[in-house]
């Protein structure tokens, strides 16, 4: 089955790390696959300027560029998305889940177990109250599927654990949805000092950080579907994605504002 792509513009955001800009003028988008027969898939839902994780931030998002209002001038409605797929959990795609309710959402299995890896800094990262409310209506991936007829999740982790990105079958050949797959931050988180993490910790950053009892759901969660312990996939290096071919899109490429869909 052939399937058009829809890319959604959310909008844009700042983040300024000690008087310097660490991530400038960042254009966010989701997707929307539909099918032959009319079948709407959402891939990713999106930031809100209001969560996200740093003191010294801007954002520019016009109502018109929440994901819910995006969907609505292609002709859809929100209760129509029966089906989510997160190609992972960072809070810049995760915040227009609760606009779905009729949904359910894939995430990789991994996305979840590497939550218990994490480095002390990367927990402002994730946003739970985007899905902690909705983990009735996860349903987790162990590795590649076929979600339906010409739409494939692949994982490949390196940006998150559990990192996925979706193949899509067009009229004019495989497109692939790869999220934040060339981007790595390891190394530039690796020059801030310990130190510095604990005072932002205990400091102006402390609402960023997770509630108590955050930890001890998901852990619960996790074991009663069998997915605990530790992560099981293997990373796809970058360069091997990037040899995939020319139609790679990616999450934040602001290229994608001048194209309406893809066939």
């Amino acid at each position: 089955m052939y399937h058009t792509i829809y890319p959604l513009f959310n909008g844009s955001f700042s983040i300024f790390l000690k008087s310097a800009h660490f991530m400038d003028n960042i254009h966010c988008f989701a997707f929307l696959v539909v099918d032959e027969a009319g079948e709407p898939v959402l891939v990713d839902t999106g930031f809100d300027p209001k969560r996200i994780p740093s003191v010294h931030t801007s954002s520019n998002q016009t109502e018109e560029q929440k994901i819910k209002a995006a969907i609505k001038k292609l002709g859809f409605a929100p209760a129509q998305i029966k089906e989510v797929i997160l190609t992972h959990i960072h809070w810049d795609h995760t915040a227009g889940m609760l606009d779905f309710p009729q949904a359910r959402f894939y995430i990789q299995a991994d996305e979840f177990r590497g939550l218990f890896q994490l480095n002390p800094n990367e927990e402002t990262y994730f946003s739970p109250s985007h899905w902690l409310p909705l983990l009735s209506k996860i349903e987790l991936i162990q590795g590649n599927r076929e979600i339906k007829p010409g739409l494939k999740v692949i994982q490949n982790g390196g940006h998150t654990s559990g990192h996925q990105l979706v193949e899509v079958q067009t009229k004019s050949g495989p497109v692939y949805i790869i999220g934040d797959s060339p981007f790595n931050y390891d190394l530039l988180w690796s020059k801030i000092p310990p130190e510095n993490w604990q005072s932002f910790r205990e400091g102006v950053g402390k609402k960023f950080y997770w509630e108590e009892g955050v930890w001890e759901t998901i852990n619960i969660w996790v074991k009663e579907r069998g997915c605990s312990g530790p992560v099981q996939g293997r990373a796809i290096p970058w360069p091997e994605i990037k040899n995939w071919g020319s139609r790679l899109l990616i999450a934040h490429d602001a290229r994608l504002l001048k194209v309406d869909c893809i066939d």
